[in-house]
């Protein structure tokens, strides 16, 4: 992958993480019953996640993502924010935190598979770029507007932590699915897409709360 952004990153403390990487897709959490969720976050066909919730829960996906052999690119308007991901990952090339709106370009395959990060706060737009086979865009929103609500509706995947009341309307969930988002806990996401939604104990490791802090909502 090349950028014109900085690239940081591999580390020893990416072995660390041990959930490894189910032929299914990358996992994100374990279900009530403690069984491993895997997700298909990458696919032949371009696939776009919106992720409702802070930088420590889009901070852990990229993490888990490289441990599983991506190539992620963070574009984003304050890179201090991703300070931690970058400290987590020192030594890796496959990691590059870009300031602003810059082209990337990224070769993309079913071995190395691709991750774009959008992080432009909450008025982030409905669709940038066009994405190649095996490429993923995840669009960040710390928290949920009208037009993030917009980006939601399209995304092929949302992952969400748990949502304040406005939030939970704005993407005019039912009753149920409304009434679980707002009642989960800090360390729980929510899978919506697919067809059926799926309530997820993220269960972060020791270097992942170490490097991220223990789970939380950051705005």
């Amino acid at each position: 992958m090349s950028s014109t952004g900085t690239h940081v990153g591999a580390v020893d403390q990416l072995a660390w993480l041990r959930f490894g990487a189910d032929p299914a897709g990358l996992v994100l959490g374990r279900s009530v019953e403690r069984a491993l969720v895997p997700v298909r976050m990458f696919r032949e066909e371009p696939v776009r996640v919106a992720l409702i919730g802070g930088w420590w829960l889009a901070s852990l996906v990229a993490f888990r993502a490289l441990a599983v052999g991506a190539w992620v690119a963070v574009s984003t308007t304050a890179p201090e924010r991703w300070q931690p991901l970058v400290r987590a990952t020192h030594g890796t090339d496959r990691l590059a935190v870009i300031v602003g709106d810059r082209p990337i370009k990224a070769t993309a395959s079913w071995s190395s598979p691709v991750l774009l990060i959008d992080d432009f706060g909450p008025y982030a737009p409905a669709a940038r770029g066009n994405l190649a086979p095996w490429q993923t865009r995840l669009t960040v929103l710390p928290w949920l507007t009208p037009p993030g609500a917009a980006v939601a509706g399209s995304a092929t995947l949302l992952i969400a932590q748990r949502l304040a009341p406005e939030e939970a309307a704005l993407l005019r969930l039912d009753g149920r699915t409304a009434g679980l988002v707002q009642a989960m806990h800090d360390d729980m996401i929510a899978l919506v897409g697919g067809g059926a939604n799926r309530y997820v104990w993220v269960s972060p490791t020791a270097a992942e709360t170490h490097f991220f802090g223990a789970p939380h909502r950051s705005r």
